[in-house]
């Protein structure tokens, strides 16, 4: 019986200890700022998004309801 209750002792407090140092890293990594490679978004970057986006919209097929695979209703 009191095997079973210093496992279960030696859980919680290992539970606890992970909480607090994962809440205690976290506090630190807030008061330090931004993580490396974080940084502002660069005109670089936007001109890369829209010419992505450019070439997925020219990419896009346009699809008519009528054949597309399924149970008709009209029959």
């Amino acid at each position: 019986m009191s095997s079973a209750r210093a496992v279960l002792r030696l859980l919680f407090f290992g539970t606890v200890g992970a909480l607090l140092v994962a809440m205690g890293v976290r506090l630190v990594d807030e008061m330090l700022g931004l993580r490396p490679g974080e940084g502002g978004t660069t005109h670089r970057d936007i001109e890369s998004a829209e010419e992505t986006r450019a070439a997925y919209e020219a990419e896009r097929i346009e699809l008519d309801r009528t054949v597309l695979p399924g149970i008709s209703i009209r029959s």
